[in-house]
């Protein structure tokens, strides 16, 4: 692959195509995402950040890639954001059209769509500088964005389109798993309880009208297993009505790929996904550990489903163990967790969903050393697995991940001191995986409701 725009690439000569001619292309597609009508999800904050930015700066002092990289002015945010804002200046502004060059407006080329293409791939949409701009300006919705222009001209990375949404939808996961092999995972999976655990605990499957309905991402199933099998004992100790499902009876998947890049693959999935759970008829669908299915499910869908048609609510897996903790539906010794334990805030589950407090009560009342990573919450920084990357391989993807956002979180988990770091995040995972091998940390990761499960008194 040649370089486009910095030492790395995620996405190929194949998808990128620079050789062809897009220019025109992107602009028609560019032109319909500022239509209203036609941009359902962030049309408002959209126009908006394009229209207006300082130039303050003080986006880029709290930006993990561009602090990690060294401050590069490539990876500061307002760098990024201004490839597609000059694009709107230059086409889309009547003083852009009459006098660009006294907007700051720039002609489209090949060469410059080929590194905005590269470029909004080096961030992982974490929303941390939305936290800090003193007008509001959002430029990890700008970056949002701008992929999606790129989608509609068919330029996505195949780990989230072809091997992703689309995947998942002609299967019922992203894994491809048929239904067959799901139910010998499961099977398996119980067994494994029984061998580890030293009692039975039953997972049901695809039962109709159950209270709850869990949802994993697929991937936990072959890559956290122990996060599953920690889900179920804990439904199981607490005594609920509930079942996973199968790719029999549609989508068995949480994850919706569509969230990072295109509104229409999140359209295809979160229907069918909501099609499924009507099928079941459950009462609450519960996501498992899983941050942007969590955004996806519980608050991105309320804009595009009416009521009527998702007669369901949705939960994640973290208040349900939260509040049967704290209701002593289920009882938990933190000394069978006896190892200092810290926790990331995945940036979905926390600036994205809210979820600060379950989590930290859950980890004090089944660990015996709880510590906080610094900073933490709102202001927590991302691990650089967030919007895809964990899945992002190609062109010495990993690397860029490692050296830069996962550079910080190495350095934070160090000073914490921690011998385990707690994630509730499938994304979250497969990124502090490689973060603490890159590294050579003297940590393991686990998953909340793994470490809920294993302090479990029965």
């Amino acid at each position: 692959m040649r370089k486009v725009f910095d030492d790395y690439r995620v996405l190929s000569d194949e998808t990128l195509k620079p050789d062809e001619p897009r220019v025109e292309k992107f602009l028609q597609a560019m032109k319909k995402s500022l239509q209203q009508r036609d941009n359902w999800t962030f049309w408002l904050p959209y126009t908006l950040s394009l229209d207006t930015c300082m130039k303050c700066g003080t986006c880029a002092e709290v930006c993990p890639v561009y602090l990690a990289s060294g401050k590069k002015d490539i990876y500061h945010p307002v760098y990024r954001s201004d490839m597609l804002r000059k694009v709107y200046k230059r086409y889309f502004t009547l003083p852009g059209r009459i006098f660009p060059g006294l907007v700051g407006a720039e002609n489209l080329t090949e060469e410059k769509l080929n590194a905005m293409a590269e470029n909004i791939y080096r961030c992982t949409i974490c929303r941390r500088c939305a936290y800090v701009c003193p007008v509001a300006i959002d430029n990890g919705v700008i970056a949002r964005e701008a992929r999606k222009i790129f989608d509609a001209i068919d330029i996505a990375p195949d780990e989230l389109k072809k091997n992703g949404t689309q995947k998942q939808a002609k299967f019922g996961n992203a894994t491809g798993t048929p239904a067959n092999a799901f139910l010998d995972m499961i099977e398996f999976l119980e067994e494994e309880i029984e061998d580890t655990k030293g009692y039975k605990v039953k997972i049901p499957v695809d039962k109709e009208g159950a209270e709850y309905l869990l949802m994993h991402n697929a991937g936990d199933y072959l890559a956290f297993a122990e996060t599953v099998m920690g889900a179920a004992e804990v439904m199981a100790a607490a005594g609920v009505d509930w079942t996973l499902n199968s790719p029999a009876t549609g989508i068995n998947d949480a994850v919706n790929y569509g969230v990072f890049y295109s509104d229409a693959e999140f359209t295809t999935i979160v229907k069918a996904q909501v099609a499924t759970a009507r099928k079941l008829g459950i009462k609450t669908l519960v996501v498992g550990e899983c941050g942007h299915a969590f955004e996806a499910l519980k608050y991105l869908m309320l804009r595009l489903i009416p009521p009527e048609e998702r007669p369901f609510e949705v939960k994640s897996i973290l208040e349900l163990e939260d509040a049967w903790i704290r209701e002593g539906r289920i009882k938990v010794d933190p000394e069978k967790n006896p190892e200092p334990v810290t926790y990331h805030d995945s940036c979905k589950l926390g600036r994205l969903g809210g979820l600060y407090e379950e989590p930290r009560r859950i980890l004090k009342a089944c660990c015996l050393d709880f510590r906080e990573l610094t900073p933490n919450r709102e202001m927590s920084i991302c691990c650089g697995g967030g919007s895809g990357f964990a899945i992002m391989e190609k062109g010495d993807f990993r690397k860029f991940r490692m050296e830069t956002y996962g550079k910080i979180k190495a350095e934070q988990l160090q000073a914490s001191g921690a011998s385990i770091i707690a994630l509730a995040c499938s994304n979250c995972k497969g990124q502090f995986r490689e973060i603490i091998n890159y590294y050579q940390l003297p940590v393991r990761f686990a998953g909340v409701s793994e470490l809920v499960a294993n302090a479990l008194v029965r």
